[in-house]
């Protein structure tokens, strides 16, 4: 018996020296990389649309279900949208910043879950200026 918990010690042991310097899949690195699910673009505005809830976007493969949406002049084709369906501070600073980039022309930095094969694609977040 002792010998049994004498070695499920060690593996515990093991298993957390182990686990210390262990990076998460969708943890980044810094603030400026992305996680496995999500990719980054920068351009200007295109678009600024802000619609009602419940008005998606999109063929029922490539449904966008946002009330804020944008276009990009570095990806044409591609629309890029947020829900406000809960109402969350961040939410309104992504919206405020997409709207002020928009007026005033400046590039952004959106940062969009992957989804292969679909244009409509999830803000993540997004900053003012392009990535570098």
């Amino acid at each position: 018996m002792k010998k049994v918990n004498l070695l499920m010690m060690l593996m515990a042991g093991m298993m957390l020296a182990l686990s210390g310097n262990a990076v998460y899949a969708d943890t980044p690195k810094s603030l400026m990389d992305t996680h496995g699910h999500a990719a980054i673009v920068s351009g200007k505005l295109t678009m600024f649309r802000a619609q009602i809830q419940g008005l998606e976007l999109g063929p029922e493969t490539d449904r966008l279900d946002a009330e804020t949406l944008v276009t990009l002049d570095s990806e044409p084709g591609k629309v890029f949208g947020i829900s406000h369906h809960e109402e969350v501070a961040a939410t309104e600073s992504i919206v405020d910043t997409l709207r002020e980039a928009y007026i005033n022309k400046i590039p952004v930095t959106i940062q969009y879950g992957i989804a292969p094969g679909k244009n409509n694609l999830k803000i993540i977040w997004v900053q003012l200026g392009e990535a570098k």
